[in-house]
């Protein structure tokens, strides 16, 4: 049994990268990722990061705020919004870990994030536009209600804003070279 839940959590493979010191301490031998591109820089890269995260979280962060009556009681608006703001937090997560981690980063670091990176980004856009495409659905059944229209369109235009940023973050990701 504590074979099949080593393998499932593939913490062996993170250990074995560590080696005890002779003072007791724990000393990373493993491989080092280090961010080479010719066009931009690491730091430009980590802004471009920040800078597209931070547009994403604001967005999803403003939809949840919104007196948006299909964010109150109907599943297919709801649980694709919940789940948009679980990846976008995922993305966040990412690059703390990332800049927390700098560059060059550990192998353990840069399989669970870099390498992630653009499946999470992919995730994000698909989420959005599954929100998008429920928020359209809820209009057409229910129609506009007087009062709300501006709530109604500026929800619709911070989905587009979340693919938008999420899109333009898998491009960068996928362009971008990290090397041994």
């Amino acid at each position: 049994m504590a074979d099949k839940k080593r393998k499932r959590w593939n913490r062996g493979a993170k250990a074995s990268q560590f080696t005890r010191g002779a003072g007791g301490e724990l000393a990373y031998t493993g491989r080092h990722y280090t961010f080479c591109e010719q066009d931009v820089s690491y730091q430009e890269s980590m802004r471009r990061r920040i800078a597209l995260a931070a547009g994403a979280t604001v967005a999803v962060l403003a939809c949840g705020f919104m007196p948006i009556p299909a964010l109150v009681n109907t599943w297919y608006v709801l649980v694709p919004y919940m789940l948009t703001v679980l990846a976008v937090a995922s993305l966040v997560w990412a690059v703390c870990r990332i800049g927390y981690w700098g560059n060059p980063l550990r192998e353990y670091v840069y399989d669970t994030t870099v390498k992630q990176l653009p499946i999470r980004t992919l995730l994000t856009m698909i989420l959005s536009m599954c929100t998008l495409c429920g928020q359209i659905c809820y209009l057409v059944l229910h129609g506009l209600q007087e009062g709300r229209y501006f709530f109604d369109f500026a929800f619709l235009a911070l989905l587009i804003v979340i693919f938008v940023c999420s899109n333009a973050w898998r491009r960068m990701e996928i362009r971008w070279k990290w090397l041994v």
